[in-house]
C-alpha cells in the first residue's frame, strides 16, 4: 500500500554531461587554432565579477560543497558553467572579426548539417518512431526535451536565414570574400541546396517540437533579422524586406497550425498545454517568493531544495523556468544586475559594429565585411529569440553551448587591438600557450572522468531494476568513486533500492537506508532522499524511524500530497490511527483525488473486523 515515487534516470544520460565533455574538447581544439578575435577586457571583468557573486552565494548556501559542483542532472556549478564560458571564448577566438571567409562558410555548412540531422530525427519522432529510447510524449529529438528542440531549431534558423537568402538572391559569394577564388558553379549549387535544406529542417524542427517557446523564439529571430535588414536597404526596398519578414512569420504560423499536435498546444486544446502553462505561473510565483526571501540568492542549483516547501507535485524542479529568476536565485539581485549590464553592453556594441560593417559602399559588397555583418545579425537575432524562449524554460547544454558560441561572436574584438602585445617576447607567448594547453588538457580529462561515471550509474540503475542487488551495489560504488562529491548520485542509489524494498525485496531495505544516509550527510533536506530513507526504514522493520523521517519531511514539504499520504500510511502501521487520519485529511485537502489517501481513508472509516476467538 505504501506508494513510493522515485525519480531515476532510466539509462545513460546522453543529454547533459556528454555534451559538456564534447564541448570541452572543442574548446581545447579551439585553443590550438590561430586566434581570429578575443574577448574584450570589459567582458572578462564582468564575467569575473559575476563568477565571484555566484561563488559567494554558493558559500552562503545550505550545501556549499555540493552546490559548488552543481547538481544532477545539469550540474550547473563548476562542472558545466566553465564549459559555457569556454564556448563564449571559443566563439570569439574562432569567429571573431579576423575570421577568414572560408571559416564563415564552414560554420554555415556545419549548422546546416546539424539542422538537417535534428530535423530528420524530429520528423521520424513525429511519425511515432522512437530512434532514441524515451518515455516522454514529446521526447525532443536529439536534445531530450521538446522545448530545447524548438529553441535549437530557432537558433539554427537565425544562423541560416541570411546565407540562404543571399545564395538565392545571387549574392551567395559574398561570404567567400574578395581576393579568393570563387567556388565552381556545381559546388555553389550543392552548397546552396545544402543550406536551403538546413533552413527548411530548422523550421521543421521548430514546428514539430510543438514548443510555444520555440515558436516564439523563431518568430523573434525573424523579426530581428527583418528589422536589421530593413535598416540597411534603400527606401524603395524596405517594403520588400518587410513583406519577406512578414511572409516568414505567416508561413511559420501556418505550418504550426497545419500540424495537429502543434496546433492543439498553441490553441490550448491539449490538456498538457494548459497544465504546463499553469505550472509556469506556479514556478514563477515560487521563484519570486524565494528571491524576496533570499535577495543574495540560494546558490547555483539551490532552487531544488529551497523550493521543496512550495511543491505540490513532488517533482524535482531545479529551475524556476525563467532565466531572470534563475540568475537572481543563483547569485542574488546583484548578479542579475551584473548579467543584465553585460548583456546590454554586448547588444549595444554588437549593433554598432554591425552598423559599421553594413556601411560599406555597394561596389565593395563582395568583401568579407558582408559575411561578418550577416553573422553578427544572425547572432543578435538568435540570442534575442533564445532569451525570450528562456523566459519560460531553463538552460541546458544542447542550447546553452550554441548560444554561448554566438555570444562570443558578438563580443569578439580584433586580436591586433590588444595593447602591449608587441612587448611580450616570443618565448613568453610560447610559455603562456603551453601552460594554457596543459590546463585545458587537465580540464578536459576531468570532464571526461566526471562524465564517465554515467556508465556505471546507468548499469547500477538497470541492475537494480532487475533485482540484481550485488551488481547494482558494486556499480553504484564505482560511480561514486568517480564522483565522490555527487550527493545526487547517492540519492539515486537510495531511490533505486527503496523502489525494490517497496516492491517486496527485503534485502534492498538496508541498502536504501545506507545510501540515503550518505546522501543526506552531504545534502540534507532533499525530498527524494528523505522519502527513500523512510521507505528503507519501514521495510527494514523500523517503523518508528520511518515515522520520524516522514514527520520531518512533512514539515519540509507541507504542500506535497504524496508525502502526507506516505506519512499517514506509516502512522497507521505504527498504530497511530488518530494522527494517521489527520494526515489523510491533509493529503486529501491538497489533492482530493489522491488514490493512496482515499484507500487509507476507507480503511480508517471501516476498519477490518477483529478475528473471532
Amino acid at each position: 500500500m505504501l506508494a513510493t515515487v522515485v525519480l531515476l534516470p532510466g539509462a545513460f544520460d546522453r543529454w547533459f554531461l556528454p555534451k559538456d565533455a564534447v564541448a570541452a574538447v572543442a574548446v581545447l581544439l579551439a585553443s590550438l587554432s590561430t586566434a581570429q578575435g578575443r574577448l574584450p577586457r570589459w567582458f572578462v571583468l564582468g564575467s569575473a565579477i559575476a563568477a565571484l557573486l555566484a561563488f559567494a552565494a554558493v558559500l552562503l548556501s545550505a550545501a556549499p560543497a555540493v552546490q559548488l559542483w552543481g547538481r544532477w542532472p545539469r550540474y550547473e556549478g563548476i562542472v558545466a558553467l566553465p564549459v559555457y564560458f569556454g564556448a563564449v571564448w571559443a566563439g570569439a577566438r574562432l569567429l571573431g572579426a579576423g575570421a577568414p571567409p572560408d571559416r564563415l562558410r564552414t560554420l554555415a555548412r556545419a549548422v546546416a548539417t546539424a539542422s538537417i540531422v535534428l530535423g530528420a530525427v524530429s520528423a521520424v519522432e513525429a511519425l511515432g518512431a522512437r530512434p532514441f529510447a524515451s518515455d516522454l510524449a514529446r521526447p525532443g529529438a536529439l536534445t531530450g526535451n521538446a522545448t530545447d528542440q524548438g529553441l535549437l531549431g530557432a537558433l539554427f534558423l537565425a544562423v541560416l536565414a541570411l546565407p540562404v537568402l543571399r545564395a538565392w538572391g545571387g549574392t551567395g559569394g559574398t561570404i567567400a570574400g574578395a581576393g579568393r577564388a570563387r567556388p565552381s558553379a556545381a559546388r555553389t549549387e550543392v552548397e546552396r541546396a545544402w543550406l536551403t535544406a538546413g533552413l527548411f529542417f530548422a523550421v521543421v524542427t521548430v514546428v514539430l517540437s510543438a514548443s510555444r517557446a520555440g515558436l516564439l523564439a523563431a518568430g523573434v529571430a525573424v523579426v530581428v533579422l527583418t528589422v536589421l535588414t530593413g535598416l540597411r536597404v534603400s527606401a524603395g526596398r524596405v517594403r520588400w524586406v518587410l513583406l519577406g519578414g512578414g511572409s516568414g512569420i505567416v508561413l511559420l504560423a501556418l505550418a504550426a497550425l497545419v500540424v495537429p499536435f502543434t496546433r492543439d498546444r498553441l490553441l490550448g486544446a491539449s490538456p498538457l498545454a494548459g497544465q504546463s502553462l499553469e505550472a509556469r505561473f506556479d514556478y514563477w510565483r515560487q521563484g519570486l517568493a524565494l528571491v524576496a526571501e533570499h535577495p543574495l540568492g540560494v546558490g547555483a542549483s539551490g532552487f531544488l531544495n529551497a523550493n521543496a516547501g512550495s511543491s505540490e507535485t513532488g517533482s524535482t524542479l531545479d529551475s524556476p523556468h525563467n532565466w531572470l529568476l534563475q540568475v537572481a536565485l543563483a547569485g542574488g539581485l546583484s548578479l542579475l544586475a551584473v548579467v543584465l549590464t553585460v548583456l546590454a553592453a554586448t547588444s549595444w556594441l554588437a549593433v554598432r559594429r554591425w552598423w559599421r560593417l553594413t556601411a560599406v559602399p555597394a561596389q565593395a559588397a563582395r568583401t568579407v565585411s558582408t559575411g561578418h555583418a550577416d553573422l553578427l545579425a544572425a547572432a543578435l537575432a538568435g540570442l534575442a529569440g533564445y532569451g525570450v524562449g528562456l523566459l519560460t524554460h531553463f538552460t541546458v547544454p544542447s542550447t546553452a553551448i550554441p548560444a554561448a558560441l554566438l555570444l562570443g561572436i558578438l563580443v569578439a574584438v580584433p586580436t591586433e587591438g590588444k595593447p602591449r602585445a608587441r612587448d611580450v617576447s616570443l618565448a613568453a607567448r610560447r610559455a603562456f600557450r603551453g601552460l594554457r594547453t596543459t590546463l585545458l588538457v587537465g580540464w578536459v580529462a576531468g570532464m571526461i572522468l566526471v562524465t564517465s561515471a554515467e556508465v556505471p550509474l546507468a548499469s547500477a540503475v538497470d541492475a537494480a531494476g532487475t533485482g540484481d542487488l550485488a551488481t547494482a551495489e558494486a556499480a553504484f560504488l564505482r560511480a561514486q568513486a568517480l564522483r565522490p562529491w555527487d550527493a545526487d548520485l547517492s540519492s539515486i542509489a537510495a531511490q533505486s533500492f527503496a523502489a525494490l524494498a517497496d516492491g517486496g525485496v527485503a534485502e534492498a531495505a538496508p541498502l536504501a537506508v545506507d545510501w540515503a544516509e550518505r546522501s543526506r550527510a552531504m545534502l540534507p533536506n532533499t525530498v527524494a532522499t528523505e522519502r527513500a530513507l523512510a521507505v528503507g526504514q519501514l521495510n527494514a522493520g523500523d517503523t518508528s524511524a520511518a515515522a520520524r523521517t516522514l514527520e520531518a519531511l512533512a514539515g519540509l514539504a507541507p504542500r506535497d500530497a504524496d508525502i502526507a499520504a506516505q506519512y499517514a500510511v506509516v502512522l497507521y502501521l505504527h498504530g497511530e490511527t488518530t494522527l494517521s487520519r489527520a494526515e489523510v485529511d491533509r493529503a486529501l485537502d491538497i489533492d482530493p483525488t489522491h488514490e493512496v489517501a482515499r484507500r487509507l481513508q476507507d480503511i480508517l472509516n471501516d476498519p477490518p473486523a477483529a478475528p473471532a476467538g
